[in-house]
């Protein structure tokens, strides 16, 4: 009982560490407002959306999973806007739990429960990722139970892990898109390692099973994840494109530091994904054991752990690659293997500390680098969450959506930079933005966005827009070429274009 406590203190302290920034900022994110209206929708109508026309300007088929949108429409619209960031947090404590089980499974020993609970934590990008509202904190939870039930059949193959393995990956079909993905790609690696085909058949029983059961819902959700690969299939090059000026060079860097970020992991194909899963290494290091072998076969789940983690690291390389890039981007596949490399982690520090040969700088090297985690942590916590007023919902943007909902007409508006209109299309009472709720919608708007290829005046037209705002924090007036449109309200760096005759 005193080990489930910790455990569940240990979480509990991760959550407290995810949470603060958002009590400070609670109108921060980007996706968040997408998910909050979804679940909006779902209150108003009692079902999971076909389409949102009301809100968007290229509306379609709904084609994100509904999993997050369902869990959000749980909660009243008012605490939802106010507090939409304490659930992806939320999502991470029962992720922190799992981590510790799997730790205990991995080493035998509560102690490394903990400690793969405490290398999780600290794991940069795991707190970073659950700053936000988005399917990827939930998506990476089911990817976890999904892949761990995939396992338990791969190394108990009986009725009860098979339906157990099913479940999870059809669970995982209606949570995240990105992860089925993953998942898929991770099962075709241990399938070769293992040289066995139980992980796959799990995979495709649960896919077909996600399609027949459910009328075949998740066909559209598997539509829309072909239909995004296929786009930046073709337009992967403008990916990191600032949407007016271009794609960014050594002296001309984006805007946005999350783009800058992004653009450093393109150029360096190894150094950031450590940054982004410093545990990772610990796998490798487990490879190079002369005992591995021998602790493979004294804890299977040790051996799962190890190459669970280097093979999302591998594929993360290999994804980040020019040619490979748009199948997803490397460190995403990373993210997916926090919790193994954890669990891996705390294995090989827990066999160094009890080894009086290893020597003292190697023992005391996970809290050197959890130390460093930490400060990495708190640095992007208050650089990109708690002072970050282009990704939040800020005193200057409320008044702009006064003055947007008192105009006496429909607001038909397009926002530069294009993620401000996520909240401003939520927020807005009386009106819609250039936006889709789809992926087919991606493609009309490919003129648009993620690269500016017609001039503005000539979108205004096509879509009939009435307005637009202008962050002058992402391009100046000067840069613009809108005739027909005038300032009507400035607030701060923000600034209301109106079409002259609207």
């Amino acid at each position: 009982m005193t080990d489930m406590l910790l455990a569940v203190a240990i979480a509990l302290a991760g959550f407290a560490l995810e949470v603060w920034p958002r009590l400070i900022n609670r109108y921060f994110g980007i996706d968040t407002w997408r998910f909050a209206l979804l679940a909006d929708a779902i209150r108003r109508h009692g079902r999971y959306p076909d389409s949102v026309p009301e809100k968007y300007i290229v509306p379609g088929s709904v084609d994100n999973p509904p999993f997050l949108p369902f869990v959000c429409s749980r909660f009243t619209k008012k605490w939802l806007d106010r507090n939409q960031g304490l659930i992806s947090p939320a999502f991470d404590v029962l992720q922190s739990l799992t981590v510790y089980g799997l730790g205990y499974a991995v080493t035998g020993a509560p102690i490394g429960g903990h400690l793969a609970q405490i290398f999780y934590m600290l794991t940069p990008v795991v707190p970073l990722e659950a700053s936000n509202l988005s399917l990827r904190t939930p998506g990476s939870l089911i990817f976890l139970w999904a892949m761990l039930s995939v396992q338990a059949y791969a190394l108990h193959p009986n009725v009860w892990t098979f339906i157990l393995g099913v479940a999870g990956v059809t669970l995982l079909t209606f949570t995240h898109r990105m992860a089925v993905q993953v998942l898929f790609f991770g099962l075709i690696g241990f399938t070769i390692i293992d040289n066995t085909a139980r992980y796959l058949l799990v995979f495709l029983v649960g896919v077909l099973f996600s399609i027949f059961a459910f009328r075949g819902a998740y066909l559209k959700y598997l539509r829309g994840q072909l239909l995004m690969i296929a786009f930046w299939m073709y337009n992967i090059h403008n990916r990191l494109a600032h949407q007016i000026r271009g794609n960014p060079t050594r002296e001309k860097k984006h805007t946005d530091f999350v783009r800058r970020i992004e653009y450093m992991i393109w150029k360096i194909p190894v150094l950031p994904f450590l940054a982004v899963n410093p545990w990772a290494i610990y796998a490798f290091v487990a490879l190079c054991l002369p005992d591995y072998g021998a602790m493979a076969g004294a804890s299977p789940w040790f051996s799962v752990a190890v190459k669970w983690s280097v093979i999302l690291f591998v594929l993360g390389i290999l994804f980040n690659t020019k040619y490979m890039r748009f199948l997803g981007e490397g460190q995403r596949y990373l993210e997916y293997a926090t919790g193994a490399a954890a669990a891996a982690a705390a294995a090989v520090v827990l066999k160094f500390a009890a080894d009086p040969a290893v020597w003292g700088i190697v023992k005391a090297a996970p809290w050197i680098v959890g130390a460093g985690c930490l400060a990495v942590i708190l640095f992007f916590q208050i650089k990109l969450v708690v002072n970050n007023p282009d990704k939040s919902v800020t005193p200057a943007l409320w008044a702009v959506l006064d003055h947007l909902n008192a105009f006496s007409g429909e607001v038909r508006i397009a926002c530069l930079p294009h993620g401000l209109a996520d909240a401003v299309t939520y927020f807005l009472t009386n009106g819609k933005a250039l936006l889709s709720d789809n992926s087919v919608g991606v493609y009309e708007l490919v003129d648009y966005w993620p690269l500016l290829k017609k001039p503005l005046r000539e979108i205004a037209d096509k879509y009939g827009l009435t307005h637009f705002l202008v962050s002058t924090k992402f391009v100046t007036l000067e840069e613009l070429d809108i005739p027909g449109f005038t300032e009507a309200f400035r607030r701060e760096h923000y600034v209301v274009l109106v079409r002259e005759e609207a």
